[in-house]
């Protein structure tokens, strides 16, 4: 959920300053290093080698949770391209929709991979 702040009114000239704080508080349980092995042994599990991800975003909204950037990689191990996200719930570590969402990044390192021309394209199966 998107959290938002509408300023109604004429009394707001042009040019006013306006500050807005909003405060959240909540505890972590899953550390960013932690998020990120989750991630990979996710990929590993369920997509095959040529992934790898960046360091996870904190995200607080309804839930709280890290968004862990996943990139395929060619047979060298070099970034292709970014294709997803996994999404990792900061208190439980669970990933948010794995099976359905690894599914879907297979298809799309598949179909990136196979019109790359800096490597041969493997293909990831189709469970």
């Amino acid at each position: 959920m998107t959290k938002s702040v509408n300023l109604q009114g004429q009394a707001l000239p042009s040019g006013a300053d306006v500050e807005v704080n909003i405060e959240i508080h909540t505890r972590i349980q899953i550390s960013a290093s932690a998020a990120k092995q989750k991630a990979n042994v996710c990929l590993a599990m369920h997509c095959g080698q040529n992934f790898c991800v960046d360091d996870p975003v904190l995200q607080v909204g309804d839930a709280t949770t890290w968004i862990v950037p996943v990139w395929v990689t060619t047979l060298q191990e070099e970034r292709l391209a970014k294709i997803g996200e996994l999404v990792v719930d900061a208190q439980t570590g669970e990933i948010v929709e794995s099976e359905d969402h690894c599914r879907t990044l297979r298809r799309l390192a598949n179909a990136l991979l196979s019109v790359s021309a800096l490597a041969p394209a493997p293909t990831f199966s189709e469970e």
